[in-house]
């Protein structure tokens, strides 16, 4: 226990003042308080921001107007060929034959006795193109020949091996063991008949056409030209029937034949026909509108979380009676239940896709309506929920357009939110220098009650002095007296 200097009056000064400033901290703890309300209802607001972003974010999936132009492309017999197509692709059904898949050419070399045998030096010039019936080449002016050099020293069908692929020439080379030696195998990294391979030789020997030294290697199947190493696969062009108009494309998968279609041509199955079908794919619009039920109603939880009163237990919540939350609330809905008069494709309202309110405010969507909507011929959904049509410059926004600037008037810097949460941010700021002003003044209450109980154990512990000084004077006269 601290005391005043000197005798002291035995008060407990700390005690006492500390008793008093407890009572005088009272406004400073409704303060606290004030403020911890404050900042929960900047935390729920934040919270309804989210729920309200991601309720835009499904709206504006439904502005876009490739959600409402999917097409998809199916085929009967999807071992032989798979096809998918872009928006642009003409619904229909095709019959398909696939004849041929395209094929890169491969060609090998003799066998040889190891990997470290040494084949020779010199430069291999690899070029594709197209060998005609003719028995001449045409070279393939979109893959420009590419010349590999075999040094001396690095000469062994391993090392040039490992030569051509570090080239990147548009092959690849590897070496099989077929149980008679090692052969050298050159394929072709793409498909077609315009990528054979023609593989002509500069041999350090000085004859670049025998069968010795790097010539070994040579191939140009064209008349007149030497082939020291043998074809195992032929250079060979994907071929199919569409309705019965022949198709010979260099590719397997094939982007070019038909409009917005793209096939994958996985089997050849000369005579065998499947059909190709094209359809409207209104998955996405399932999707998308199952979505946008999803967040509202996830929205609408949000909001009665926030704001709804427990009365049972007599309890609000941070947001109860506030009227921002309830503005909110009250323009998504007139814009969810609003018609829209101008809009085409015979579609005016939420409800006549499908979507209506429930009880609890949330929505519910009948899938089984919104089908018959996308299979109606007459009902144009897209129109609905995109931009509208008009002859004036600026066009009508469609329900989803105009639902989306609702949102964003809410969300913006200067929005109804921010307007919200800036005056709780200032109001926030004003506790704060109320906090720091009172502070202050109870910092000058303690200093003034320690200056008081100080000056009063002063006065006690002098009075107490003196009380003990007369006591024994009156101590000794009274033995005195005795005396």
């Amino acid at each position: 226990m601290l005391s005043s200097p000197g005798l002291g009056s035995g008060l407990d000064i700390n005690s006492i003042v500390g008793q008093l400033m407890a009572i005088e901290q009272r406004p400073l703890l409704l303060l606290n308080n004030k403020e911890a309300g404050q900042q929960a209802k900047i935390s729920a607001y934040g919270s309804l921001k989210g729920a309200l972003s991601s309720f835009q974010s499904s709206v504006k999936a439904l502005t876009n107007a490739s959600v409402f132009n999917g097409i998809k492309a199916t085929t009967a017999n999807s071992d032989i060929v798979t096809a998918s197509a872009l928006s642009t692709a003409a619904a229909g059904n095709y019959q398909i034959e696939v004849q041929t898949l395209a094929q890169a050419q491969k060609i090998k070399s003799d066998a040889y006795a190891s990997t470290d045998t040494a084949i020779g030096s010199g430069a291999l010039t690899i070029e594709f193109g197209t060998y005609n019936g003719d028995g001449s080449f045409t070279n393939q002016t979109e893959k420009p020949a590419k010349t590999i050099t075999i040094e001396p020293g690095q000469s062994s069908l391993g090392d040039i091996r490992d030569a051509i692929n570090q080239a990147d020439a548009g092959v690849t080379a590897s070496i099989v063991n077929d149980g008679t030696g090692n052969r050298l195998v050159i394929a072709s990294k793409d498909t077609g008949l315009n990528n054979a391979l023609k593989i002509t030789v500069d041999d350090s020997d000085g004859n670049h056409t025998d069968t010795t030294g790097l010539s070994q290697l040579a191939y140009d199947a064209s008349t007149g030209g030497t082939a020291n190493m043998t074809e195992t696969v032929t250079a060979q062009n994907a071929t199919m029937m569409i309705d019965g108009i022949s198709i010979s494309k260099p590719s397997n998968t094939i982007s070019d034949a038909l409009g917005g279609v793209t096939f994958n041509l996985l089997k050849a199955a000369p005579g065998t026909t499947t059909t190709l079908t094209v359809a409207r794919d209104h998955s996405k619009v399932q999707t998308g509108v199952e979505a946008f039920v999803k967040a509202y109603n996830e929205l609408t939880k949000t909001i009665s979380d926030l704001s709804k009163y427990d009365s049972a237990n007599q309890q609000a919540s941070v947001l109860t009676g506030d009227s921002t939350i309830r503005a909110v609330q009250t323009q998504l809905r007139g814009a969810l239940n609003a018609f829209l008069p101008d809009a085409t494709g015979g579609l005016n309202s939420l409800s006549q896709i499908g979507i209506s309110f429930q009880k609890d405010g949330t929505l519910q969507l009948d899938s089984g309506k919104l089908n018959a909507v996308l299979n109606d011929p007459a009902k144009n959904i897209a129109a609905f929920f995109t931009n509208q049509p008009a002859s004036t410059p600026s066009p009508t926004l469609g329900f989803a357009g105009r639902l989306d600037r609702i949102i964003e008037g809410m969300l913006q810097n200067d929005g109804l939110l921010d307007g919200r949460m800036d005056g709780i941010n200032a109001s926030i700021k004003d506790i704060g220098k109320q906090r720091e002003a009172f502070t202050q003044r109870l910092e000058d209450i303690e200093k003034r009650y320690r200056a008081q109980f100080t000056a009063l154990d002063t006065l006690i512990a002098g009075m107490t002095q003196t009380s003990s000084f007369l006591q024994q004077q009156l101590s000794n006269i009274a033995a005195l007296n005795k005396s």
